[in-house]
C-alpha cells in the first residue's frame, strides 16, 4: 500500500527577523519538527514551510513572549476541520446559534442554515 504524501504547507512572515530576538533559536526549534524556514529571496520576509502536524508541534511550542505572532500565523494558516452542523444540531437539542459558532468556528450563516435544516428535519 503506497504511503500518502502529506501536502507542504507554507506561511509567509512579514518582517521576520524584525520581530524576534533570536533568529538561530527559531530555525533550531523549526528544524527539531522537521520544518524549515528561509528568506524569500533578498527580502525581509521569510518562509516556513511543513507538514500540518509538524507546524502545530512548532505552533505550541511559540505560544509565548515574542513568538506568538509566528503561531498566530500558523494557525491562520492551517486548513479549518469541517463538522457536519446540522447532525450537531439534532444531537443536541439545546444547541444556540452562538454555541454553534463558538464550537465549531462556523460563521454565523452557516450556523443558520444549520439549525433551520435540523427544524425541518426534526
Amino acid at each position: 500500500m503506497p504511503n500518502k504524501m502529506l501536502p507542504l504547507l507554507s506561511i509567509k512572515l512579514n518582517n521576520f527577523l524584525h520581530r524576534i530576538d533570536c533568529k538561530a533559536t527559531i530555525i533550531a526549534l523549526v528544524n527539531q519538527h522537521g520544518c524549515s524556514l528561509k528568506r524569500i529571496r533578498r527580502s525581509k520576509n521569510w518562509l516556513l514551510t511543513g507538514k500540518q502536524s509538524q507546524l502545530v508541534e512548532v505552533s505550541e511550542q511559540l505560544q509565548v513572549g515574542k513568538t506568538m505572532w509566528i503561531a498566530e500565523a500558523i494557525g491562520k494558516a492551517l486548513p479549518k476541520p469541517s463538522f457536519d452542523l446540522t447532525a450537531i444540531v439534532l444531537a443536541n437539542a439545546d444547541m444556540t446559534i452562538n454555541r454553534l459558532i463558538v464550537e465549531t468556528g462556523c460563521t454565523l450563516i452557516e450556523a443558520r442554515v444549520a439549525i433551520d435544516k435540523a427544524e425541518d428535519l426534526a
